[in-house]
């Protein structure tokens, strides 16, 4: 039983670590669409006024910028989680609790992996908050943009309309926004304000409205009709991640029952018919189907994870 736990702990952290790189993945091909999308609207615009070493700089700096948390501060920002002392007792006492019970009653293997899989359902638990409030600041940003176009075109300045829109807002935009407005009344400029809230909060559509304010404060033009396009891109992009969803939904679906009904499986026969676990567990064939059962599991579980991201 102690090493059935330890297993299944194991592949729940391979699991995990599946279902981070497809995010990872699917947010890069996110922001590759983006930028590939302001880059032809912005380039033609500023390519007269740029010279070589400005926009080498400036390719430079959209190179180091990554959309990923840096440390653990950075998660729980992004998770919209204040980092209190209660926070804390929440998030490792239960799993200690569940691996003191686990201890007394199968063991301290048990406990040990009854005390990993418990953080790391904690850790996906808060991997998922982050990432329902990336998407929800990332559906509200087209929105909040509209709000800057209408107070510019009836007289306001670029800074004082990012401002005055902030009440068209609601949570997790208005978090980010307000901190980008509050570093700019502390005398920062406003697009590198937006830069630094957007590499925070691994809000990668932030980062390219600071681009093009950063193109307006420095070179003039009609920002305006740049923010509009890029709102109706957004909202554009949008749609589309949804219909992507739903049409993959089926594919998603069927890889999550296939790389979690054996482990189901196992789970079961383990704690109905323990007897007939450990007696393939002792026995020298046995124990090589088993073992060879565990890399079926990661093998498949990473060509669904394959399968599904393509899809």
């Amino acid at each position: 039983m102690p090493i059935v736990l330890a297993l299944i702990a194991v592949a729940l952290l391979l699991l995990l670590g599946g279902i981070l790189l497809w995010h990872q993945a699917n947010r890069r091909a996110r922001r590759d669409t983006t930028e590939r999308f302001v880059n032809q609207h912005i380039d033609a615009r500023t390519a007269a006024h740029l010279n070589a070493p400005s926009l080498a700089n400036s390719q430079r700096d959209a190179h180091v910028w990554r959309g990923g948390p840096a440390n653990w501060s950075s998660l729980l920002l992004r998770a919209g989680v204040v980092p209190t002392p209660g926070f804390y007792i929440r998030l490792l006492g239960l799993p200690l609790v569940l691996a003191i019970v686990g201890g007394v009653m199968l063991g301290p293997l048990a406990a040990g992996a009854i005390l990993v899989m418990a953080l790391v359902l904690g850790f996906f638990r808060l991997w998922l908050k982050a990432d329902k409030r990336h998407h929800k600041a990332v559906e509200q940003l087209p929105e909040f943009l509209d709000a800057v176009v209408r107070m510019m075109t009836i007289g306001n300045s670029l800074s004082a309309s990012f401002q005055n829109a902030t009440g068209k807002i609601g949570e997790p935009l208005l978090e980010m926004v307000e901190r980008a407005n509050s570093n700019h009344r502390g005398g920062q400029e406003l697009d590198v304000a937006l830069r630094q809230t957007a590499r925070l909060y691994g809000l990668h559509e932030l980062y390219l409205v600071a681009a093009i304010v950063g193109v307006t404060i420095r070179f003039g033009g009609r920002s305006d009709h740049v923010l509009e396009r890029m709102a109706a891109f957004m909202r554009d992009l949008t749609q589309a991640r949804r219909e992507l969803v739903a049409l993959s939904a089926e594919v998603r679906l069927s890889a999550w029952v296939l790389a979690l009904l054996p482990l189901g499986i196992g789970a079961f026969i383990v704690m109905f018919n323990n007897a007939l676990f450990m007696s393939m567990w002792h026995d020298p064939v046995g124990w090589k189907m088993l073992v060879g059962a565990a890399a079926l599991q990661i093998i498949g579980s990473y060509w669904l994870y394959r399968m599904a991201r393509l899809a």
